[in-house]
């Protein structure tokens, strides 16, 4: 772990938090820069599927190839994670990736790229990405010192958001002006963000080698399974994440037909959509430090929940643009209130030995459960139409709130620094 005490508050350092260890500044922008280029992929991909084939139910097949392969795979990129050099894991994950999607941009630009195509490629991609993410993320810890972790993770979903914000709003300039090749082509290029921060890494020996030889030392004999086991609030928490997360999915795979359908406006308005959830979420987060610090983040965290439920009416209800990214944007608000709390109580609460493995399992629950709630809301919305499949995703709700109060019932507050407040 990155060495550092804690600055005094007032200061310079203080105000920067987690920013003022040049290793985090570096990782934290560079995946600006990786998740910028994936939803510039993921909402473009979505826009131009429709072009092809005209059915929401094809896009909900393309969010499914997306996301499978990190139920399928996840925990495999966590095995990788607590076994090698989680440098080594990042470095390999993205030049595969990089070279897949210049393939893509390559065939798109020439006019030979179909729906297959693409769904084929996003599939090969999300398989790299959930051998790597986890390696990604479980690097953390060792870039910034313990006082600094909450924060860290927090603002990492913050880089998440960034990207959510930028990358969508992007796909739909691009995507209205020069078409799906370019939008494809700065994805390839976006996956260079996290070999530069890698390369630091590797020059300043931050999470390197003797890592890897503990944990193989330490974790030999603790599994992922009989952990959870053994500390019930961590599959409590998974739930809860599970839940918030795939709200957000049911917004994001109906934003093409919703702005086509039901708002008759051009399918690059989807862009504008997915965006307004994004500035929701990053809007949110701006305050998750300052929950945290006063206590209030298990609140925050139910609350948020119950936002997302309200956001979903209002986005199924919505008359026009204006209403439907309002709505959108409160479903990331309460997103954000949720899912950085969750998160960093696990980050907080993990041994290193098995942080890899347990994070898959977050991975898994953040975004594995989407390839099945793409296809059910897609099939719903062209059952019974758009805003019946919207109104769909507000049983995840209470999943989550029972969820969330069993997690609290069972967490160990003192062991993990889980926040106070009911």
């Amino acid at each position: 772990m990155a060495n550092g005490s804690e600055p005094r508050r007032g200061t310079l350092a203080s105000r920067l938090g987690p920013f003022r260890h040049p290793a985090y500044a570096i990782y934290w922008t560079s995946g600006v820069v990786s998740n910028l280029g994936t939803w510039l992929q993921a909402v473009a991909g979505s826009i131009f599927i429709y072009q092809l084939t005209g059915s929401s139910l094809a896009v909900g097949v393309f969010n499914f190839a997306g996301f499978i392969p990190i139920l399928l795979f996840s925990v495999w990129g966590g095995q990788l994670s607590d076994r090698f050099d989680r440098r080594l894991v990042v470095v390999a994950s993205h030049v595969a990736s990089g070279l897949i999607a210049a393939v893509l941009a390559v065939l798109t630009i020439a006019g030979l790229a179909g729906a297959v195509h693409v769904v084929v490629v996003v599939f090969l991609l999300n398989v790299l990405w959930a051998l790597g993410k986890p390696s990604l993320v479980s690097l953390v810890p060792n870039i910034v010192p313990q006082e600094d972790l909450q924060d860290a993770v927090g603002l990492n979903a913050l880089q998440f958001i960034a990207g959510q914000i930028i990358g969508p709003l992007l796909a739909a300039l691009v995507m209205a002006t020069a078409g799906a090749g370019l939008a494809f082509t700065i994805n390839a290029i976006s996956y260079l963000g996290p070999l530069v921060a890698m390369a630091y890494l590797f020059r300043h020996g931050l999470g390197g080698p003797e890592a890897a030889r503990k944990r193989r030392s330490d974790g030999l004999g603790i599994s992922a399974a009989s952990f959870l086991r053994a500390n019930v609030w961590v599959p409590a928490l998974l739930v809860g994440v599970t839940a918030t997360a795939a709200v957000t999915e049911v917004q994001r795979t109906l934003a093409p037909g919703l702005v086509h359908e039901v708002l008759h406006l051009p399918e690059s308005t989807a862009g504008v959509i997915v965006a307004a959830q994004s500035v929701g979420s990053a809007i949110s987060l701006l305050m998750f430090m300052s929950l945290r610090r006063r206590g209030w983040a298990r609140r925050a965290a139910s609350g948020g929940l119950i936002l997302q439920g309200v956001g979903i009416v209002v986005t199924a209800a919505a008359p026009n643009l204006a209403v439907a990214a309002l709505g959108v944007g409160v479903i990331g608000f309460g997103f954000s209130l949720c899912f950085p709390v969750l998160t960093a109580l696990l980050q907080d609460g993990l041994q290193d030995e098995v942080r890899g493995r347990v994070m898959a399992f977050h991975q898994i629950a953040h975004l594995g459960n989407r390839p099945f709630a793409a296809l059910f809301v897609g099939a719903i919305a062209t059952t019974f139409g758009l805003q019946i499949g919207i109104l769909a995703g507000i049983i995840l709700v209470p999943v989550g709130l029972l969820a969330l109060r069993a997690a609290w019932a069972r967490l160990p507050a003192a062991e993990v620094g889980a926040p106070t407040g009911s």
